[in-house]
């Protein structure tokens, strides 16, 4: 069997093709990338790789037709989560290698912050309140790009001297919300057809940026109603594929629906390292999936140590600590002493 996966840079891709070597070792992974260092800087759960041009979306998507076609691939797995929404415009052309993932319309509802917060209120899901416009907001609040990508472009206003710095910002492509207190959270899925078929409960323990960026150490954790949340808007959008479902847990212990991301997402080692497997669906079942009797907590270096300094510095000493006292049970997303090809390719996808 033949796995297509990229762009290979991404941490997420490492993830994925570390775990598909180890859970099945007769799946060829073949990965791409439109970075050229990777032709010699990448890992090593890598059977083959390939440079694709990016210069423009019709080379982009020519170029992994192209790949798809000589080299017989039976699954597509694109990580990249700026084209994942152009790809499923053109699924058609993939053919069989994309069966296993829904249709653009209906990942449109998931992804467009506007269409989902919509569905979560006739739901009677709790989501933030919502403001018409960047005036009328009241503190504090947020401002998201409908169709943005994990924390990119994501603005926080707590005070007046935050609304004169974004005054002369160009918004018209954006939603405000309250900012709800509390901890991020997130339940994990793959579906077929609005049906949950694997899913894994999360809570993060840091991020980077400190102030509301990316997961970059978590831990296990579940309350029921984030299954439930997840079960209505699945049932409702019949969708097919992966997703993520992103809470905060206020102060007060209470679940509320931030956003979706209808693809893979960042923290997806958390549950393929507690012995979860988003792929089973897809590749079928083996004997390779771990078992931990204990809670692994995951971590991304080496952005987990730079948000750690930054959580010092003011004045946060939990996140550091918590990570010290579980010293046994955290595991990197990439090993620098495991993979040091692969860890130094996301370095590198950072300042190059």
């Amino acid at each position: 069997m033949k796995v297509l996966l990229g762009e290979i840079s991404s941490y997420k891709a490492i993830v994925i093709a570390a775990y598909l070597k180890k859970t099945y070792p007769n799946i060829e992974v073949i990965t791409y990338d439109h970075r050229k260092y990777t032709n010699s800087i990448r890992t090593m759960f890598s059977d083959e790789h390939f440079f694709i041009d990016n210069t423009s979306f019709t080379n982009y998507i020519n170029n992994l037709l192209e790949l798809i076609k000589l080299h017989s691939i039976d699954f597509f797995l694109p990580v990249h989560s700026d084209y994942i929404g152009l790809i499923l415009e053109n699924k058609e052309l993939f053919g069989k290698s994309l069966d296993y993932i829904g249709n653009y319309e209906t990942y449109q509802n998931l992804h467009n912050k506007e269409k989902l917060l919509q569905l979560a209120d006739e739901l009677n899901i709790r989501i933030p309140r919502k403001y018409s416009n960047f005036q009328k907001a009241e503190f504090p609040f947020i401002g998201k790009p409908k169709e943005g990508s994990s924390a990119e472009g994501v603005v926080y206003i707590f005070s007046e001297t935050d609304l004169k710095k974004y005054s002369n910002r160009n918004f018209d492509n954006y939603i405000f919300q309250e900012y709800i207190e509390g901890i991020g959270c997130g339940y994990s899925v793959y579906a077929e057809n609005g049906e949950i078929k694997s899913g894994y409960g999360h809570i993060r323990l840091a991020e980077f940026p400190i102030s509301g960026g990316s997961s970059v150490y978590r831990t296990g954790f579940f309350k029921r109603e984030m299954r439930d949340v997840a079960e209505k808007i699945l049932f409702e959008t019949k969708w097919t594929g992966f997703a993520m479902f992103e809470f905060k847990l206020t102060p007060r212990n209470e679940i509320v629906l931030i956003e979706v991301n209808p693809r893979i997402w960042g923290s997806i080692n958390q549950g393929l390292q507690n012995g979860v497997n988003y792929f089973e669906s897809i590749f079928g079942e083996s004997e390779n999936t771990t078992q931990n009797s204990k809670n692994i907590k995951t971590y991304l270096s080496p952005q987990v140590y730079l948000a750690f300094l930054l959580y010092v510095f003011k004045g946060n000493l939990k996140p550091f600590l918590k990570f010290i006292k579980n010293i046994k049970y955290n595991k990197a997303d990439i090993s620098f002493w495991k993979d040091p090809k692969g860890w130094l390719s996301v370095i590198l996808r950072k300042i190059i």
